[in-house]
């Protein structure tokens, strides 16, 4: 039986961090899987992109029909292993916040878990800044908030379309990075028992 684990946040949050921490400490065997990651190599080898930070600028039709061809990847993956997939829920575009999993999508990959990672405006704001490697949007702290706000009622909207049960943790400064993971390696660890 396909078993899926989506986890997501807006950048700068420490998504693909507590994810790659929990996977080390988890009982359980998940294979991990970046949806953007699958996204960007399918819009490359159309020849559509050439750096990860222009997927976002794609046109919507463009961008959905990469979702659909990799959210069919994702479940024939999901029939042979557990996949805890790192995605995010919303894309702030230029013309306006993209779901990233339309009805057909969540419906094809029909997760198990929706687990949303947040923290302040100001964390994530801070982090963005520190991460020189990405050649992200300028936000406020304000808009910040607005796409966490969002992040929660797609969340909400995927969970109606595949009966996923959803799980916040926070990942703030002073809460320690360690406490997330562990929280989320509770997750992943009672995910396999309750399913298997």
């Amino acid at each position: 039986m396909p078993f899926v684990v989506i986890i997501t946040g807006i950048p700068g949050v420490g998504k693909s961090t507590i994810t790659r921490l929990a996977l080390r400490k988890t009982r359980a065997k998940f294979r991990l899987v970046n949806f953007g990651d699958l996204m960007f190599d399918e819009a490359v080898r159309l020849g559509l992109v050439k750096h990860r930070d222009e997927m976002r600028r794609l046109s919507f039709t463009v961008q959905k029909t990469l979702q659909m061809k990799v959210a069919k990847r994702i479940g024939d993956i999901a029939e042979k292993e557990p996949v805890l997939l790192d995605t995010h829920a919303t894309i702030r575009t230029p013309a306006g916040y993209l779901l990233g999993f339309p009805k057909e999508v969540i419906e094809a990959i029909n997760p198990n878990f929706i687990v949303i990672i947040e923290a302040t405006p100001s964390e994530i704001l801070g982090r963005r800044l520190r991460d020189l490697k990405r050649d992200r949007d300028v936000e406020t702290e304000e808009q910040i908030e607005r796409h966490q706000d969002l992040n929660r009622a797609a969340a909400i909207s995927y969970a109606m379309h595949s009966n996923a049960l959803i799980k916040i943790i926070e990942n703030h400064e002073d809460k320690g990075l360690e406490e997330a993971v562990n929280e989320l390696v509770e997750i992943l660890d009672l995910a396999v028992s309750e399913y298997a």
